[in-house]
């Protein structure tokens, strides 16, 4: 048999176990009957657990909707966080093309100008693409703006319609308390059921958006493990040049010019230059 997961916290007090209960039924009607005694009582103390559980219920629905919000709220803001990381991954990148076109240039300053001529022209660094808006961010923000405001998701508000007793059973107890603690147990279901259908709405977003910032998290460790190799291999290049390569081309220019003076040197350099530019 079935349960209530929120019947769990629920003591009846002695108070009312003990208490002896009136006559609820239609004004004007007093049985002295034990046996109709007995029935109100059954009655006055189911109607009463079952407004006590969903009550609870819906206390417990509330707050799990607000958990969720907030959760939502901070996936966002850590999405906003990743896009940045990306942002300055992809200028890092940026910032490397144009490293290497330097290095290809001191390159060819001391490696000789036939040789560099020949070689090819490393890629104009491109503008840095910004990161698309994401869909599925965009979707979890709307339905957590609206949940915060106490607002329901358009496709899933709106009350059942259902009720709990039949409409015979609702003429019997017409015109005393129990007619109040029925509607009241179906207002307290209507919101129970909003509440399951917002929680569901927020549980797809929020898988959706853990699933977008996913694939966010692969994309920055490629851009960080490439940034990282191309930075490797430039701080290489950098010592080549500025360590032993540029001392021995030194001497290999020398060594086929020996007739040339400086002043012609460094006007073949320039021209050499002007010409791979």
């Amino acid at each position: 048999m079935s349960r209530n997961p929120f019947d769990d916290d629920y003591r009846p007090s002695a108070a009312s176990s003990t208490m002896p209960v009136k006559s609820y039924t239609t004004m004007g009607q007093h049985s002295a009957e034990d046996e109709a005694d007995y029935y109100e009582r059954e009655i006055e103390k189911t109607l009463q657990e079952s407004l006590d559980s969903t009550e609870r219920s819906r206390r417990h629905l509330e707050n799990s909707e607000k958990i969720g919000t907030a959760t939502a709220q901070q996936l966002l803001e850590q999405r906003e966080k990743l896009e940045n990381t990306e942002k300055n991954l992809d200028e890092i990148h940026r910032t490397t093309q144009m490293t290497q076109r330097n290095l290809n240039s001191l390159k060819s300053f001391f490696g000789g100008f036939f040789k560099n001529k020949l070689s090819k022209k490393p890629q104009e660094p491109g503008e840095v693409a910004a990161v698309p808006q994401s869909k599925s961010a965009s979707r979890l923000s709307e339905t957590a703006a609206t949940l915060s405001t106490g607002g329901s998701s358009a496709s899933f508000s709106g009350p059942s319609g259902q009720r709990t007793l039949n409409e015979s059973s609702r003429n019997a107890i017409k015109g005393t308390r129990w007619e109040a603690m029925d509607n009241q147990i179906d207002e307290n279901l209507d919101m129970m059921s909003a509440n399951l259908r917002n929680l569901q709405r927020l549980g797809q977003d929020l898988g959706k958006e853990v699933d977008a910032q996913n694939e966010m998290l692969d994309r920055i460790h490629y851009k960080a493990d490439r940034n990282d190799v191309i930075v490797r291999d430039q701080d290489k290049q950098m010592q080549r040049i500025l360590g032993s390569d540029a001392s021995t081309s030194q001497t290999t220019a020398e060594s086929l010019t020996p007739s040339m003076d400086t002043s012609t040197k460094m006007s073949l350099v320039m021209k050499a230059t002007s010409l791979w530019k």
